[in-house]
């Protein structure tokens, strides 16, 4: 059982390296990215420093354009990478149970069953904590089922796999789930092909909630959906975490959405969290430049025109010498293109900008 008000998740300076097979080395040797895993030079630093908390019955929502890293990020956390991503460092406390986030996981493919991420051969306690208290939306809800199986099937696998329950039981639970999201009809013997994108993200969430979890990851769970869809699946992921007390991570890039829905945000940019912040306070007065140029390009009543981040935000895997933002950023200066900022962290929120103490940056009015 969790607390009220603990932490649930916590996140410590995760760094993520992704393979670039096309890269040509331009060393003999190998580089470190942690200073203990030592990687081909064909590995590039994508991640850098992660860091963040998550508590019991919050929603944090993780903002940033495509390709910031938010997903690799969460994909990281979980330990679910493919091959072609490593966490090279950073740690890992999910329910109190602290793991090395480098130790990495492996895909499993077998005959007839459906592609599985899973996480390293013999941690069946970690595997056993995604599967009991972890559920999880994938941005994908037509190509995240497998097609020769049904939706009933494959929804219950968790609590198959991580329970002691009888077959009957695991059948009414995610039947029980099926009509919490309303699809208790066609749900549980339906195929994918069968189901509009809406229906297969609702779906989704059915599985994600079956066995009762006490932290939900939501990754960008309205892509592609029409308006009527989005509005119906966010409804109901609001319903759930109020009735469940679920804690939530949100994954978007719509700074709006996130505003309307979160506790706490944290903006990602260029594999790095820039801002973390109360969502008022980070709305209203925004630390971060970025942030600001996020808030500046929301269309809003009265406002005569946008004021969208110049230029376009970099490849993950760019090398770079100083802060990220720095080429898109009308306020940088030597510093920002020669070092990294530091993140600076608050009593509730977080900045790394060299000039957040010299900066004050629009926001949105109160009321807004």
């Amino acid at each position: 059982m969790v607390s009220p008000g603990s932490t649930v998740l916590c996140v410590t300076d995760l760094c993520v390296a992704l393979h670039d097979a096309d890269r040509v080395a331009h060393t003999t040797g190998t580089v470190s990215d942690d200073g203990h895993d030592v990687l081909s030079s064909a590995w590039r630093p994508a991640i850098r420093g992660v860091s963040f908390t998550v508590n019991h019955g919050e929603i944090l929502s993780i903002v940033g354009e495509s390709a910031s890293g938010k997903t690799l990020s969460m994909y990281a956390t979980f330990r679910l990478l493919d091959p072609g991503a490593r966490a090279t460092s950073g740690t890992v406390e999910l329910f109190g149970q602290r793991v090395d986030a480098a130790r990495g996981g492996e895909v499993v493919r077998k005959s007839g069953e459906s592609r599985r991420r899973r996480v390293a051969n013999g941690d069946d306690e970690w595997r056993a904590t995604l599967g009991s208290r972890v559920g999880f939306l994938f941005q994908d809800p037509i190509g995240s089922w497998t097609p020769q199986f049904t939706i009933g099937h494959q929804a219950g696998e968790a609590l198959d796999e991580h329970t002691d329950l009888p077959a009957d039981e695991i059948e009414r639970r995610v039947r029980d789930a099926l009509g919490e999201v309303k699809l208790p009809k066609r749900g549980f013997g339906a195929f994918v092909s069968s189901l509009s994108r809406g229906e297969a993200q609702r779906a989704m969430l059915a599985a994600a909630i079956a066995n009762v979890p006490d932290l939900l990851i939501a990754d960008e769970p309205l892509t592609g959906l029409d308006a009527t869809s989005a509005a119906s699946v966010l409804a109901l992921l609001r319903d759930m975490q109020e009735k469940r007390g679920m804690a939530m991570v949100f994954i978007t890039h719509d700074l709006a959405l996130a505003a309307s829905f979160s506790d706490r945000i944290a903006i990602m940019y260029g594999g790095r969290l820039v801002e973390t912040a109360p969502t008022h306070e980070l709305i209203r007065h925004p630390r971060h430049p970025y942030t600001a140029g996020l808030i500046g390009a929301l269309p809003m009543v009265g406002r005569d025109r946008l004021r969208p981040v110049r230029g376009s935000p970099p490849n993950l895997w760019d090398e770079r010498r100083g802060c990220s933002f720095a080429p898109r950023c009308d306020f940088a200066a030597d510093v920002c293109e020669d070092v990294p900022p530091s993140t600076v962290v608050g009593e509730a929120a977080s900045v790394a900008c060299w000039l957040q103490d010299e900066l004050t940056l629009p926001g949105l009015p109160v009321g807004s």
